[in-house]
């Protein structure tokens, strides 16, 4: 007889939590918690997301927060992960810096993607591009980026500035010595990263430009050579 009342029961109460967790305040959001924002302020990102709240947390998608956080064009990709009874917990990667551009006469910092970041008075930390263009899906941009990241972290710290030209061939200013870098094209990226990088070891201290285009046979130019 046991048997048959829990046969009957077991499902039924299953079916009452399933229903409960949906319906009522059992599991509805009280708290949001951000992580991984850093220039994106909290306050903003949980006003985007304030429809969310005494929401249950089973009929919460991630479509549905991303569209909500649609207005962030700092935020790459994010992750959420339900923390019952009633914490709901966003993980925000945010677009990461990578060079400055200048637009009406303000730096910007702009990411891999061609995204722009934020403005910016620091110089110091990210190259400057030479290119007055729309750099999203433009070659030269991504050429610059792709320069960029095949350079050693020292190295990239010491560029001040990259430019493009139309048929593609890139060429680098240090800040140290305001030194000349003719990089080419991006074919053999690292071979040339590791050329550069021996070179400015060895000390090209007093040189005027470095060409690394053929990066088996580098040349060192000196003045009045």
């Amino acid at each position: 007889m046991w048997g048959r009342i829990l046969t009957v029961v077991g499902p039924v109460s299953l079916t009452a939590v399933v229903l409960a967790s949906f319906f009522t305040p059992m599991l509805a959001v009280e708290k949001i918690e951000f992580v991984g924002n850093e220039r994106i302020a909290a306050a903003d990102l949980e006003s985007a997301l304030s429809a969310l709240y005494d929401r249950p947390m089973t009929t919460i998608s991630d479509d549905e927060i991303a569209k909500l956080l649609s207005g962030f064009s700092l935020i790459e990709t994010f992750t959420s992960q339900a923390e019952p009874p009633h914490t709901l917990r966003v993980n925000i990667r945010e677009r990461q810096p990578i060079l400055i551009l200048v637009r009406s006469g303000q730096n910007y910092l702009y990411d891999a993607a061609g995204v722009q970041i934020a403005a910016t008075e620091e110089i110091s930390n990210y190259p400057f591009l030479v290119f007055d263009g729309n750099p999203i899906e433009s070659p030269r941009f991504s050429t610059a980026v792709k320069v960029l990241f095949s350079l050693p972290l020292e190295t990239y710290s010491h560029v001040f500035s990259i430019e493009v030209s139309e048929s593609l061939t890139t060429k680098l200013v240090l800040r140290e010595g305001n030194l000349t870098v003719f990089w080419g094209s991006t074919e053999e990226g690292l071979l040339k990263s590791e050329v550069l990088e021996s070179l400015l070891a060895t000390g090209v201290k007093d040189a005027l430009t470095v060409d690394v285009s053929s990066p088996n046979s580098p040349v060192v130019q000196y003045p009045n050579s």
